[in-house]
């Protein structure tokens, strides 16, 4: 990272108070996935945190907004747009990662899956019977900001497990971070002339969710975007979509939990 792009004291401070809920899926009305995890964590960010870890994915690159693509097997990518519909930033960052999961790793509902053993739901049933525990190393570096407009979207899908080139790590979890919801970007509005800024502010985010749905895709359970607000659920076998973007602008990034093999059949 740029020594410019972030101060040295951002997220120094932990969060003033993280509301962690439980997505309970069964009571929801999903009952297929019952007991899968899946974890919302509020006012993990400030809204002018957010604003700053925007502004510093933008200077991260010189390429602006790319498209986003879509992963179609052996380390390859397409842009598929009747799939995933937005704009990309990728920003490799172990520093940046690091502070935004030291804001979280003492909720109760984050501790659970620093250490997955007897989690068949999470890592599969092969590594259970192998006797397999798995242990959280670090976030993914890999930062993927997201910007969705009027009409964009990410079709349904599940989160596919990365493997590190040397196969010592793979990821199991997803970590979700929403920068915006229905409140402009404040350092945005200051800085447009008075009659873009009332433009700007009658245009609000409307939609955009994560939508996790039932295997027939007849149910779903809606998470919305709100600044500071983190999402955390497994890769394995939930399908979600980043639903459509109706109007305003949505601001995400994700990246992943990572694991490495801590006990085996032969520990």
């Amino acid at each position: 990272m740029a020594p410019s792009l972030l101060s040295h004291d951002f997220l120094a401070k932990p969060a003033a108070h993280i509301a962690a809920s439980r997505v309970n899926f069964t009571e929801q009305g999903l009952p297929c996935y019952d007991g899968a995890y899946a974890v919302v964590l509020d006012h993990a960010l400030t809204h002018d945190e957010c604003e700053t870890l925007v502004k510093a994915a933008e200077a991260s690159t010189t390429e602006g907004w790319e498209r986003a693509m879509v992963n179609v097997g052996g380390g390859q990518q397409a842009m598929i747009e009747d799939i995933r519909c937005c704009g990309r930033i990728i920003w490799d960052d172990h520093d940046v990662v690091s502070r935004i999961f030291r804001r979280i790793e003492s909720v109760p509902e984050v501790r659970e899956v620093l250490r997955l053993d007897n989690a068949p739901g999470i890592v599969g049933k092969g590594p259970l019977k192998r006797g397999e525990v798995w242990r959280f190393t670090r976030c993914n570096e890999r930062m993927r900001f997201l910007r969705y407009t009027g009409g964009e979207y990410f079709r349904p899908h599940c989160d596919g497990t990365y493997e590190t080139p040397d196969r010592s790590e793979r990821s199991y979890v997803t970590l979700h971070l929403y920068l915006n919801d229905h409140r402009p970007r404040r350092k945005e509005i200051q800085a447009m002339l008075p009659e873009e800024r009332e433009q700007a502010e009658a245009v609000p985010l409307v939609g955009g969710s994560t939508t996790f749905y039932s295997r027939d895709m007849s149910k779903e359970v809606k998470v919305l975007p709100k600044a500071g607000r983190i999402l955390l659920f497994q890769h394995r076998s939930l399908i979600h979509e980043g639903a459509e973007v109706v109007s305003g602008v949505k601001h995400t990034m994700r990246t992943d939990l990572m694991y490495a093999l801590d006990k085996g059949e032969n520990a």
